[in-house]
C-alpha cells in the first residue's frame, strides 16, 4: 500500500487525528485501506493526538491480541501522543513487532520522512525544556519544515473574531505556538481538540528569503458522533525540491501572521524572533545572547564598504550550514562571476542558516550564475540558485496607505490644506516649515519608501511637476535645488514615506551651496539627470538597497551619499546646508519656520497656488 517516491515528486501522506486505543486504530486502518483501495497508494499515515488513550486495563492486551494475529498498518504508519506513562509497556510492546509498521515518532524532534522533513512535539509527554530543545533544534536546522505535528493546538491560531462558536472556545496551549513561530513549517497539523478545521493560510514573517505560508488543520477523533473529519490527505512536494517561486506562493485569501505576540523561552529565542529588517539588511551576525556565541571567522568581505544591491544578488537556497563564505565563492567559480559579498543571517547560537544572498558583480554574472549553477551540488547537497527579488520591486507590491502617515492623504490628521496640486500619482504641498516661501514637497501618493521603488509612471510625474516648478521659480528669479533623504526610521512612518523637496533660492544662494559642505559629503555624481529616463539605473549603480541623501542642482547635476554600515548621518544634513548657503542658519530647523497657524498657512498657500497656476501640469 505505499510507494516509493523520488525525491522531487509529491509524497502522497494521510494524516488522522486523535485514535483513543488501539480499537480506534483498527478502525482508522480499515478506512485508510479503503481510500487506498479506491485512491491509490499512500506513502505515509501521520497520526496526532491520544493515540493509545488512557492507558486502561487491558490496553496493552488489546494491542497484543492485534498484533498477534497478523495486524499490520495498511500504510507506514508514525504517531505522536502517549497520553501517560502508563501507555509506556504498549511501547515497549511495539518494539517486539518490527514489521507492524507503527512507529512512535518519540517525545520531540525532527525526521526526513519519505524525503519530507517532519518536526514532531508529544504535547503529552513534552515539557517547557522539551520546547527549548526543539527551539534550539530549530536554530541548526537547514532547510525547510514541511510539517509539524503537536497534539494539542497553538495557542492563537483561531482568530480572535471566530463567528463559529465552538471554534472559538478551542484554546490552544504556547509550547505548539512557540514552535510554529520558530520552525515556519509549511503545515502544522494537531489534534486533541476534538474538531476538524483547515484554517486560512497566513504569511510566516519575512526573515530576508522572502515570505511563506503555512496551513494549520485541526483533525477530529477517529469515529466520533459528531462526524467531524478525522483523516485528511495531502500531496505535499518536499521543500528542498521546490523552486523558490513555488515555495514562496501565497494564496489571495492568506491572512496576516496570527502570532505576533509569541512568548519567548526564558533563555533562548525562536527562530522568528532572530532578524529584523535591519540585521538582514546589513548581513550582520546578531541575536546571539552576549558572551554565548562561539567565536567566529571575521568575514572575508570589507562588509563596511559593501553597497547591498538585490539586482545583482542570487537567492541561495539549501546550504550546508557549515558551508563557510570560501566555500560558497568556490562554488560559483566555475560560472566565472566575481562573489563581492554574502549576506547569510545566523542563529543565536552563532551557526549559519541554510539560505543566502550571494552578490555579483553585475547582474550578467548573477544571471549567468542562476542558469548554471542551479541544482549543482555542494557537499553532497542541491543548491537551489534563483534571483534574489528586487528591494525596490518589492517596495512597490507593499506601498498601501499608513494610517499614522505624515503624507498619506488618506490620514484623516494629514495637513491637507497645504496641498498645492494634485496629480494622478503625485501631489504637491507646501513644507509645513519651509526653508523659504517657496519650499515645495513632491510626494507620491502611493506610500513608498524611495525614489528607487516609484514606479516609471510615478517618476514621470514627479519629472513634470519638478519642470514645472523650475520655470515657476525661474519667474521670480530663483533656482530650484531638489533634495531626497533615504533613511529608513523606526517608528516614524512619515519619515519612510517618500518626498522630495524642491526649494527655491537665490542665485547666490546656490553657489554657496555648490562650494559648501554638501558637495564634499555628497561624493558621487549620477551620470544622468533627475528627469532622464536612465537616471534611476545609474542611481541604483551606486546605491544599491541602501539609504542615501540625493541633491539635485540646478544645473540637473545630481549629487548622492550611499550611507553605508556603521555611518551615521544626520537626518537635517541637506537642509542645514541650504539654510546656511541662504545665510540663516537657524532654518535648518523646520520647527523654528513653522508658521503662526492655519489661517497664516492657508494664506501662503493661496499666494503660491496664484504664482503657480500657469505652470502647474494639472
Amino acid at each position: 500500500a505505499a510507494r516509493r517516491p523520488s525525491s522531487t515528486m509529491a509524497v502522497r501522506i494521510l494524516i488522522a487525528g486523535d485514535c483513543n486505543g488501539i480499537g480506534g486504530f483498527r478502525d482508522l486502518n480499515d478506512r485508510v485501506a479503503q481510500v487506498v483501495a479506491k485512491s491509490g497508494a499512500f506513502d505515509l499515515l501521520l497520526c496526532v493526538g491520544n493515540f493509545f488513550g488512557g492507558g486502561a486495563d487491558g490496553a496493552e492486551q488489546d494491542l497484543k491480541s492485534w498484533l498477534d494475529s497478523g495486524g499490520k498498518a495498511t500504510v507506514p504508519t508514525y504517531f505522536v501522543g502517549v497520553y501517560s506513562d502508563a501507555c509506556a509497556s504498549s511501547l515497549a510492546l511495539l518494539a517486539n513487532y518490527p514489521d507492524c509498521g507503527l512507529s512512535y515518532l518519540g517525545t520531540q524532534g525532527v525526521k526526513k520522512l519519505k524525503g519530507l522533513t517532519v518536526a514532531y512535539y508529544d504535547d503529552f509527554q513534552g515539557s517547557e525544556d522539551e520546547v527549548n530543545a526543539m527551539l534550539e533544534r530549530s536554530n541548526r536546522l537547514e532547510g525547510e519544515v514541511d510539517l509539524l505535528l503537536t497534539c494539542r493546538w497553538p495557542e492563537g491560531v483561531v482568530p480572535p473574531n471566530q463567528a463559529d462558536q465552538a471554534l472559538a472556545s478551542v484554546r490552544g496551549t504556547q509550547g505548539p505556538r512557540r514552535l510554529a513561530c520558530a520552525f515556519r513549517p509549511r503545515y502544522h497539523v494537531s489534534g486533541s481538540a476534538g474538531r476538524f478545521w483547515a484554517r486560512v493560510p497566513y504569511a510566516n514573517p519575512d526573515l530576508g528569503a522572502g515570505s511563506h505560508v503555512t496551513r494549520f488543520i485541526g483533525l477530529g477523533c477517529v469515529g466520533n458522533k459528531a462526524k467531524q473529519k478525522y483523516l485528511h490527505a495531502l500531496g505535499l512536494k518536499p521543500a528542498a525540491a521546490m523552486d523558490r517561486e513555488a515555495f514562496l506562493a501565497a494564496p489571495p485569501n492568506t491572512t496576516a501572521f496570527p502570532y505576533a505576540q509569541a512568548p519567548r523561552a526564558a533563555a533562548k529565542r525562536g527562530r522568528g524572533d532572530e532578524e529584523d529588517g535591519q540585521s538582514w539588511r546589513w548581513g550582520e551576525q546578531g541575536g546571539a545572547k552576549r558572551g554565548r556565541a562561539p567565536q567566529r571567522e571575521p568575514s572575508m568581505f570589507d562588509k563596511a564598504a559593501i553597497v547591498v544591491n538585490s539586482e545583482k544578488s542570487a537567492f541561495v537556497r539549501n546550504l550546508p550550514y557549515r558551508a563557510s563564505e570560501q566555500d560558497v565563492v568556490k562554488f560559483f567559480e566555475p560560472c566565472g562571476g566575481k562573489v563581492v559579498d554574502i549576506r547569510r543571517p545566523r542563529d543565536q547560537n552563532g551557526n549559519y542558516k541554510g539560505y543566502a544572498q550571494v552578490q555579483f558583480a553585475t547582474v550578467q554574472e548573477m544571471r549567468r550564475a542562476c542558469e548554471e549553477m542551479n541544482e549543482k551540488e555542494l557537499m553532497g547537497r542541491p543548491i537551489y540558485v534563483s534571483p534574489a527579488e528586487s528591494r525596490s520591486e518589492k517596495q512597490k507590491k507593499e506601498s498601501h496607505p499608513i494610517a499614522d502617515c505624515w503624507f498619506c492623504l488618506s490620514n484623516p490628521n494629514a495637513d491637507v490644506h497645504l496641498v498645492v496640486s494634485v496629480g494622478s500619482e503625485c501631489y504637491c504641498a507646501l513644507d509645513k516649515g519651509p526653508i523659504t516661501e517657496d519650499h515645495v514637497l513632491v510626494v507620491p501618493i502611493d506610500h513608498v519608501p524611495c525614489s528607487m521603488a516609484l514606479k516609471d509612471s510615478e517618476l514621470a510625474e514627479v519629472s513634470k511637476y519638478f519642470r514645472a516648478l523650475t520655470r515657476c521659480f525661474a519667474a521670480k528669479g530663483l533656482d530650484l535645488v531638489m533634495f531626497e533623504r533615504y533613511l529608513m526610521l523606526k517608528g516614524r512612518e512619515g519619515g519612510n514615506h517618500c518626498h522630495f523637496n524642491a526649494v527655491g533660492i537665490p542665485r547666490e544662494a546656490t553657489e554657496r551651496l555648490r562650494s559648501g559642505q554638501a558637495s564634499k559629503v555628497l561624493d558621487k555624481r549620477i551620470e544622468a539627470g533627475f528627469v532622464e529616463p536612465e537616471f534611476r539605473s545609474k542611481m541604483r549603480d551606486v546605491v544599491g538597497d541602501g539609504e542615501y541623501i540625493l541633491l539635485v542642482m540646478p544645473d540637473g547635476e545630481s549629487l548622492v551619499h550611499p550611507i553605508m554600515r556603521g555611518e551615521r548621518m544626520p537626518y537635517n544634513f541637506l537642509r542645514d546646508e541650504i539654510a546656511s548657503a541662504l545665510c540663516k542658519p537657524e532654518r535648518g530647523d523646520w520647527r523654528e519656520c513653522k508658521l503662526a497657524g492655519r489661517a497664516q498657512e492657508e494664506e501662503s498657500v493661496a499666494r503660491f497656488k496664484a504664482a503657480f497656476g500657469e505652470y502647474d501640469i494639472m
